[in-house]
């Protein structure tokens, strides 16, 4: 028969107790973190911040390269876009006059866009070249969706004033 003897440090056992609560407390936070962005996201644009997203990243493309972005909007072509490019844009209002905002996207799957098909795309920002440098996305993934009731996004204040 084997007796053990030993001391209990309450000190000891207060530091491990605080230790072992705090990782519990990251592990929940970290938790809470991925599924508030479960794709981890880095940009999810919706009428509200559309355009001031599209203009933070195309005054910062360097800065955006490899960031990830969900969005929704319609199938803008121009008559000059590669065959795989096309615009997923939104409406916007400007001194009486419709616009079409939006981002630059490259596009090699087999699902088939009509111009002005809506479509929520996520995808990797990429440098492309339009014109001049510019943030192209990359698309990951593509889904046909139905037109929102509201498909004007805000004009943004720089604009306004």
């Amino acid at each position: 028969m084997f007796v053990f003897n030993f001391k209990l440090n309450i000190k000891k056992m207060l530091i491990i107790s605080g230790i072992i609560i705090i990782v519990i407390a990251l592990a929940f936070e970290i938790s809470n973190m991925i599924k508030s962005n479960p794709n981890n996201i880095d940009y999810t644009l919706n009428e509200n911040n559309f355009t001031e997203t599209l203009q933070t990243v195309h005054e910062n493309i360097d800065e955006n390269i490899g960031k990830t972005i969900k969005l929704s909007g319609f199938v803008f072509r121009l008559p000059d876009f590669k065959s795989n490019y096309f615009v997923c844009g939104r409406n916007m209002m400007l001194e009486d006059d419709e616009k079409v905002v939006g981002f630059l996207c490259t596009y090699n799957g087999d699902l088939e866009l009509a111009d002005a098909e809506w479509v929520e795309i996520t995808g990797t920002i990429i440098k492309g070249y339009y014109t001049t440098d510019m943030p192209v996305i990359e698309v990951t993934s593509i889904n046909k969706i139905t037109a929102p009731s509201n498909t004007f996004v805000k004009t943004p204040d720089f604009l306004t004033n």
